[in-house]
């Protein structure tokens, strides 16, 4: 008899042991969305470029942040991260993620759940064209050259053959 009740309370013991740690197993956790990443160096640097308000101001590209005028924050501290469908579907702080994919000349660029932007570069360096929606920007390495190319690079006839530059992949 003592052994009966011994064992039934082993056994009683036991199963609730079993039930208390498959209850508390850890949750999975998945690895992280977003990858840090750096700009590539022909992006970084001091870009020229007019505004929406026509003035000549100066952007800037560092190696973990983005600003160029109608795409990103100066005030603003954001940290860049690789462009993957996860991350740009996730539901993260969108001021806080710039998401890029970089593919030689080209740099796609968006936040989480936000519209995209691309960006080419110039062969030399000196020319930056960036496509935010259906407009191309044009930024140059010097001021000078920006003052001086401003009216050419506001004409409607270079908008078709400049998003398709921009915008191929």
């Amino acid at each position: 008899m003592k052994i009966k009740r011994s064992f039934a309370l082993l056994v009683g013991m036991l199963l609730a042991l079993t039930v208390v740690l498959t209850i508390n197993q850890p949750k999975q956790v998945n690895a992280s969305v977003f990858q840090k990443t750096t700009v590539p160096k022909k992006f970084r640097g001091t870009w020229y470029g007019y505004d929406y308000q026509k003035k000549l101001k100066a952007f800037k590209i560092t190696s973990s942040k983005i600003v160029l005028a109608g795409y990103g924050d100066f005030s603003m501290k954001t940290r860049t991260y690789k462009y993957t469908k996860r991350s740009h579907n996730s539901h993260a702080d969108y001021s806080s993620h710039q998401l890029i994919k970089c593919s030689g000349n080209r740099m796609f660029m968006s936040y989480p759940m936000g519209e995209n932007a691309a960006a080419y570069v110039t062969n030399n360096s000196k020319k930056l064209y960036v496509g935010i929606d259906t407009w191309v920007d044009t930024y140059y390495k010097s001021k000078a050259t920006a003052k001086k190319n401003h009216r050419a690079d506001s004409k409607r006839s270079r908008v078709a053959k400049l998003f398709r530059l921009v915008w191929q992949q």
